[in-house]
């Protein structure tokens, strides 16, 4: 008597109601990208690999565990099997294997889509094929010893061994053949099937069970918020920094894309950071589409640089982190601990696990308050999460996170800060506006000719005082100084010595010392009365006196000076080369063009002529909406009616024929019933279709109905309607 067929995947899922499909749509939001037609599809595209794929790296280790488990053992599965096999409850884990359809239920019992077992692959949790028959007890007390030691080799996994040929075994293996307890695979290899595996390992199929997830340890912080905001404040200025100094200089561009190495190192020196400090600010800035790299490989800021400046600290820094949080680039491959780092703005950073990773990490973080979690526990408790999910980089993925989290101050010594709970609800943060220090307009200038900036300044006031002094020292407080060096560049992009000292009087709330208002007009006195041209360059002063010094100066005999004429002397050397080294040794020169008028170093920033392109974002399938979900469902149920209809009704394999009158009658009658008409349709192209139509109203000769092939609202001509036949519900 053959065997009942026993239920199928998709028999199951027909039978959900449309809250179970929806929780199924939402957990696997994968299934709907395109909706399926009807539940067939659905069914064979859930038991897809990729699919499948997807959703056991959503599980936990326990929760995987009991997938494992119930895959090893003998169909149907009941829970009490899973229950005795672990000696753990398991009903919530089962219902929730059963909700992500990795298992499907037959009369009680419950089943594994072969998909699930495909995607597992061979010898799952180290079980060999099963023999698929009743076992007799093993009594291993009369085995030999070497048959013993075999088995011990072979219980937890591999179930195959090689031998040089079965046909002549050792006595050990001879007993275990004999015995039935290994069978022969091939010549050369014998196999532990998994009953008997499973008895060997105490009818176990785990060496243990992870219920329960680890616990994260750590210290207790109170000031976390305060400590976030001051990272925050601090990670804003390395982004200015850095981009002003590209707006001055732009930086170098590998060929094949991304930032060379020297670049990089460079950035961090400016910075005072580290290189992979260094990446992150640039990986942040780019992600947003402040930097583009031009075609002839330069970095510089974009336009939408000068707009994010323009907004509140507390905008720029939540633009920022939102996109961090989202981003599929890595980072933190660009300086790993071993081996060559990848280029940072580079097209090799995208890694599809990067948000889920991320997300999952702060999500573990933000739920313990005040807490600095160990590294190491964190990353156990990442792992039970998620054990299947980037197994390769898992841990420095945490680790990238953490240290990331930390620079955007979304951790404050390590514990999460209540404003980035904010960010990650999607809300704005304004617990950050309240710990950051305000903009302020103002330095205050010491004896020392040192200007302290006891906050934040404006960004424009901030870019002016640059031009003329250099910053010494960046945190809470920034420390400017003027030096001859950095009045001479003041000069050198067109300030004179009024504009200087009226800014500087602006801008400081203290006095300004008169020994620096003596140095300023001093250097703006000596600057320019030596000038410099192309020969390579020359030398030119009415004051004969300077140029007698110049050709003395023992310090400068590698420009090789020549004098032409009393107020005129000659140099081989670049025009650069002169400039820089007779500023390097006191004098004062200023740079001339071909019309005998001073050259100015335009104080006018760089932009990328390139419209901003921030990198693509790749990883997993978005949420669906609830408008989504209620579409999906519709058109599934549709999509399911019309393909029960045309199984069930042979009929209506031929188009229906009716008279323009019964047409026209059948509609009527139908018309807002609720009840379905199979019609025969002329499409434009003069072709003939099926449809399958609920006819609502009828006006100017169209109907206007429901087409559940396309599960819309339509309206049809009535006119090329070849024929109607009746649909019994």
């Amino acid at each position: 008597m053959s065997k009942p067929a026993h239920r199928s995947f998709a028999d199951d899922l027909r039978g959900r109601d449309d809250a179970a499909l929806a929780a199924l749509l939402a957990a696997r939001p994968d299934l709907l990208s395109p909706v399926p037609p009807d539940i067939s599809a659905l069914a064979a595209r859930a038991n897809s690999t990729p699919s499948i794929s997807r959703a056991l790296d959503s599980l936990n280790q326990w929760e995987l565990e009991v997938l494992e488990l119930m895959a090893c053992l003998e169909e149907p599965v009941s829970l009490e099997d899973v229950e005795i096999y672990t000696g753990i409850p398991s009903s919530s884990v089962v219902s929730h294997l059963y909700r992500l359809c990795l298992i499907y239920r037959d009369e009680g019992t419950y089943r594994i889509p072969r998909g699930v077992r495909d995607t597992f692959g061979p010898e799952l949790c180290g079980l060999g094929q099963r023999l698929g028959s009743r076992i007799e007890k093993i009594d291993l007390k009369k085995a030999p010893e070497a048959s013993q030691e075999l088995l011990k080799k072979l219980t937890w996994g591999p179930s195959r061994g090689s031998v040089k040929d079965v046909k002549n075994p050792g006595p050990g293996l001879q007993w275990l053949l004999d015995q039935a307890i290994l069978v022969i695979a091939d010549s050369h290899h014998v196999m532990l099937p998994a009953e008997h595996a499973i008895a060997l390992r105490g009818d176990k199929v785990h060496r243990e069970y992870h219920s329960v997830k680890p616990l994260l340890i750590g210290e207790s912080v109170k000031d976390a918020d305060r400590a976030g905001a001051h990272e925050a404040a601090a990670f804003l200025m390395w982004v200015e920094d850095l981009l002003e100094a590209w707006s001055r200089e732009p930086g170098s561009a590998l060929r094949s894309g991304g930032m060379s190495i020297r670049e990089l190192k460079r950035v961090a020196q400016l910075l005072g950071v580290t290189e992979a400090c260094a990446a992150f600010v640039a990986e942040s800035a780019f992600a947003i589409g402040l930097i583009s790299i031009d075609l002839d490989d330069r970095i510089m800021p974009t336009s939408a640089y000068d707009l994010w400046l323009a907004r509140t600290p507390v905008e720029r820094w939540r633009e920022i982190a939102a996109h961090w949080l989202i981003t599929s680039r890595a980072a933190g491959l660009c300086a790993p601990k071993e081996g060559k780092g990848v280029a940072p703005l580079g097209p090799e950073l995208d890694r599809a696990a990067a948000p889920g990773l991320r997300a999952l990490t702060l999500e573990l973080l933000a739920t313990h308050t005040d807490l600095a979690p160990t590294l190491d526990s964190l990353i156990e408790l990442v792992a039970w999460n998620r054990p299947r999910r980037a197994k390769h980089l898992q841990a420095e993925f945490v680790e990238w996170t953490v240290r990331e989290a930390h620079w955007l101050g979304i951790t404050g010594r390590g514990a999460f800060t209540s404003f980035a709970r904010q960010l990650i609800a999607d809300e704005e943060p304004t617990l950050l506006a309240s710990q950051l220090p305000p903009l302020i307009d103002h330095v205050l200038l010491q004896g020392d000719h040192t200007a302290i900036a006891p906050g934040p300044l404006y960004p424009e006031i901030f870019r002016e005082i640059s031009f003329m002094a250099e910053v010494e020292s960046r945190g809470t407080a920034t420390v400017f100084r003027f030096s001859e060096k950095s009045l001479r560049h003041a000069l050198d992009v067109g300030y004179d010595a009024e504009k200087i000292e009226a800014f500087i009087k602006r801008v400081s709330k203290t006095e300004v010392p008169q020994s620096l208002t003596y140095q300023i007009h001093d250097i703006a006195k000596r600057y320019g009365r030596l000038r410099v041209g192309s020969v390579h360059s020359y030398l030119r002063c009415d004051d004969e006196a300077i140029l007698a010094e110049a050709m003395q100066d023992k310090r400068l005999v590698a420009l090789e000076l020549r004098r032409l004429a009393p107020t005129v002397i000659i140099s081989p050397a670049p025009l650069e080369e002169v400039l820089e080294t007779l500023r390097s040794h006191g004098y004062a020169p200023a740079a001339e063009g071909r019309d005998g008028m001073t050259t100015l170093t335009s104080p006018s920033v760089k932009r990328s002529k390139s419209r901003p392109r921030p990198p693509r974002l790749i990883g997993d399938y978005s949420l669906p909406t609830p408008e989504l979900l209620t579409a999906a469902l519709r058109a599934l149920r549709t999509g399911e009616h019309v393909s029960t209809q045309q199984r069930t009704l042979p009929q209506l394999a031929k188009t229906p024929r009716t008279t323009a009158s019964e047409t026209l009658r059948f509609l009527q009658e139908m018309s807002g019933s609720g009840g379905s008409l199979w019609i025969g349709y002329a499409d434009t192209d003069g072709g003939l279709t099926h449809r399958i139509i609920e006819p609502m109203a009828i006006a100017a000769g169209y109907v206007t109905g429901f087409d559940q092939l396309s599960g819309e609202i339509k309206r049809f001509a009535i006119s090329r309607i070849s024929g109607v036949a009746a649909i019994d519900q």
